[in-house]
């Protein structure tokens, strides 16, 4: 038998040798692999015993892993070969390959060490426990150590020093107000998580029980999440943040606050996942841990509940790495599949309250008057109201001190609050972008009546669409009416179904009403509805037909763009100076309920020099194009529906407008790269865009209401300002001013106005125009400027 498992062996090194690479799914079904696999057991086991001989290589190892696979009846004696192969290989140059080798024999060694009778035990101990001391995997480590039995004390030993966070993860076990066996049982816990992929049952129904036996479970996760966020990273020649042995231990520190289920981590665990999956290293650097990052996010999931999805979409709002993205959304979709629920019916049902009443507010008694928290539209804000029920900005010092640890937590309710409405900014924007409707008691239930939806939807238009008769279009005062564009009320249809409104959808004579509308009203939206920017097919792209040059041949930044790109929901494909095979770059977004992928292609600019990144730092942009999602093929410009197209390329515009080096008004000061000195006066002083031609509308109608109203006007692309110094044009494009006589530049990188802060404005999204409004305030005023670095340019001539 020993010839034939020799023979069987050499066979499946030999194919595992002829790859490159096998992954141990596609080994395990490598035909020399599958006649051992499927062999008698006493074959099998002879095979196991033979490639535990000649452990030298990764090849071995990994045939060892895969056909120890299936369970095997071990004697002691086996066990004892097994183990002395392995001691004698710790203290050679094979050290790691012995390790990997006593990994995957170690299930095998359990099983079959607790059947073996105590006599027969006995003399194994020694072995096994000199085998756990030189295992480099963690759980290895820990499941030998388990059989042989309990040690004095407690064992932070199996936590590895090596790094920051190390000593940290000890000193939280020392610390710890628990009993010390209940200590020792999450310890071990910890310890056995395996050293890559995804805990066992096994494991998980363990951490359940281990959990149970703490008295302060969360006090003790939480401990161990700040050893890891205090941690500093190891500086070396290629620093590093935390050894294999501590990544897995930490794993399956989030991983048991998945189990625990107590929402109070969920914070501690988005900040972990937000420290594990940023860059350190610098140009050739990498994350922390993506391993952790991920993990922290399925445990943020595991969690569950309304705040769970409010810190996972805090946290893919706060990240851009493509695979924790993709975790983290995919985490989202589990949950709501889980629930019979789509991604979008999740998100809207699992919004949070706060325990705020049905007008977004919440009080709380203080030793003398009370706390306010109220929500709008856009923010949340905390007021003192005093015994006269007057609101008042400011705390009382009294009531600071008395009602300290109070006023603590209500603050932090506070920042959980913002956090709800940031999401819900950038959710309903994302409805924009589809065709989603809904009953008239589901809209209701989800968004009229939410204390923080709620808020928001009170400034939005709808349509209300019945069977019978004409849409009913406008802003929701209460469950059954809405006010028209024209000020009048109308009662919402009784079997009325919902959607958003767009202005894509609309007549120029409508939007232009509901612009008017919200200005006069002072209605400020939580987003750009009635004033986005609409795009529709222009001559030229009906000429080109299956694809845009609207937004060809910009200089921007790539590292920037990708940024936004992914916030957008788009997936962009990088161009690096490593990649020779991949000529462009390209960024894809999927509508889903259209069937249809948009695409956006740029180009790097080869001869400048990757920086900080290995990535090209500038592109130029090229075509936009749509493609069918279920055949690949383009589709024509036309047949693209308007809301698809608009959508699209209102993206695209953003992307170009905020990233391209002709939005930097220090470009020029820095001297760098002259020759794009055209292009960045073309794109700061050139024809208005889709987003500027909105801003130049805004502020024909707010200017004339302003201090400074005599001192302004319009003249085809610019604010013109009077000062008293100079006259000024401002580009309602990029914000960019010229001086009079000579059109001489005037670079202000930033102008806050007290006067500009304070003003109405529509929309809160759109940073160029309060750019514009606080740089006319303070030009209008250009003799009271102290700023040296303006007064020195506009006084030269």
């Amino acid at each position: 038998m020993a010839g034939e498992a020799a023979t069987l062996v050499a066979a499946a090194l030999h194919a595992l040798r002829s790859r490159s690479y096998t992954l141990d799914a596609d080994a395990r079904a490598l035909p020399e692999i599958q006649v051992i696999a499927q062999a008698a057991e006493p074959l099998r086991l002879e095979c196991v015993m033979t490639v535990s001989e000649r452990v030298d290589s990764y090849h071995c190892a990994q045939l060892l892993s895969v056909i120890a696979r299936k369970r095997i009846q071990l004697s002691a004696e086996h066990i004892e070969r097994l183990l002395t192969l392995r001691i004698g290989q710790f203290e050679q140059s094979q050290a790691w390959w012995s390790s990997e080798a006593l990994r995957a024999v170690s299930r095998q060694i359990e099983h079959a060490y607790a059947a073996l009778p105590g006599a027969e035990q006995e003399p194994l101990k020694p072995l096994l426990a000199r085998a756990a001391e030189h295992a480099q995997d963690a759980a290895t480590a820990t499941r030998l150590r388990k059989l042989v039995g309990p040690e004095e004390g407690l064992r932070v030993d199996l936590i590895d020093e090596n790094d920051d966070i190390g000593p940290r993860l000890r000193s939280a076990f020392e610390a710890a107000d628990e009993p010390a066996e209940a200590l020792a049982a999450a310890l071990d816990l910890l310890a056995a998580f395996p050293a890559k992929g995804r805990p066992s049952k096994k494991w998980l129904t363990e951490a359940e029980r281990v959990t149970g036996l703490l008295s302060k479970p969360t006090a003790l996760l939480g401990a161990l999440v700040d050893a890891a966020l205090d941690a500093a990273d190891i500086e070396t020649r290629y620093p590093r943040y935390v050894t294999d042995a501590n990544e897995s231990f930490l794993c399956g520190v989030v991983a048991s606050a998945g189990v625990l289920r107590d929402s109070a981590l969920l914070s501690q665990l988005r900040r972990l996942a937000v420290k594990t999956v940023t860059v350190i290293g610098g140009q050739f650097g990498s994350p922390r841990s993506l391993r952790l990052a991920n993990s922290s996010a399925q445990a943020m999931a595991d969690i569950g509940g309304p705040s769970s999805i409010t810190e996972l979409l805090a946290l893919e709002r706060s990240v851009r790495h493509g695979t924790l993205l993709r975790q983290i959304r995919k985490a989202i979709d589990t949950l709501a599949s889980a629930q019979g629920l789509t991604r979008d019916q999740l998100l809207e049902r699992a919004v949070e309250t706060h325990d705020l009443d049905a007008d977004g507010k919440r009080r709380t008694p203080l030793s003398r008057g009370s706390a306010e928290l109220v929500v709008d539209g856009r923010t949340a804000t905390l007021l003192y109201v005093d015994e006269k029920q007057t609101p008042r900005k400011s705390v009382p010092p009294d009531v600071k001190q008395t009602d300290a640890e109070t006023l603590t937590a209500i603050r932090n309710e506070l920042k959980a609050i913002r956090k709800t409405i940031a999401g819900e900014r950038v959710r309903l924007d994302g409805v924009m972008a589809t065709d989603r409707r809904w009953p008239l008691a589901d809209w209701r239930s989800w968004y009229l009546d939410h204390p923080i939806t709620g808020r928001m939807t009170r400034t939005l238009v709808w349509v209300f669409s019945t069977p019978e008769g004409p849409d009913v279009i406008g802003i929701p005062l209460d469950a059954a009416t809405v006010v028209t564009s024209s000020g009048e009320q109308v009662e919402i249809p009784a079997d009325a179904e919902v959607r958003l409104w767009h202005p894509i959808h609309a007549t120029a004579d409508d939007v232009r009403a509901w612009r008017r509308y919200l200005l006069e009203q002072q209605v400020v939206q939580p987003f750009k509805q009635a004033f986005r920017e609409l795009y529709v097919l222009t001559p030229a792209e009906e000429q080109t037909r299956v694809y845009s040059n609207r937004f060809a041949g910009h200089v921007f930044g790539q590292v920037q763009a990708r940024a936004l790109m992914k916030g957008r929901g788009w997936a962009p494909v990088a161009v690096a100076w490593w990649d020779d095979g991949i000529d462009n770059g390209v960024a894809r977004r999927t509508f889903e309920e259209a069937g249809i992928r948009a695409e956006f292609y740029f180009d790097p600019i080869h001869d400048l020099e990757p920086g900080a990144t290995d990535l090209y730092p500038y592109c130029t942009s090229d075509q936009v194009r749509f493609v069918d999602v279920r055949t690949d093929n383009s589709i024509e410009l036309i047949e693209v529906p308007p809301l698809v197209l608009t959508e699209a390329l209102r993206d695209v515009d953003l992307f170009v407008g905020v990233t391209s080096v002709g939005a930097d008004p220090e470009w020029l000061d820095r001297g760098t790269e002259r020759r794009f000195d055209t292009y960045w006066h073309t794109f700061g002083f050139g024809e208005l865009s889709a987003a500027a031609q909105i801003r130049r509308e805004v502020l024909e109608q707010l200017v004339p209401r302003l201090a400074i109203a005599d001192r302004c006007g319009f003249e085809d692309r610019y604010l013109t300002v009077r000062g008293d110094l100079r006259s000024y044009r401002i580009h309602l494009g990029s914000g960019n001013i010229l001086m009079s006589p000579n059109d001489q530049y005037l670079c202000i990188v930033t102008a806050r106005d007290g006067q500009a802060q304070k003003l109405f404005l529509p929309f809160d999204d759109d940073p160029v125009l309060s750019l514009v409004l606080s740089k006319a305030f303070l030009l209008a005023n250009d003799t009271a400027i102290k700023d040296p670095t303006i007064t020195a340019q506009i006084n030269r001539r």
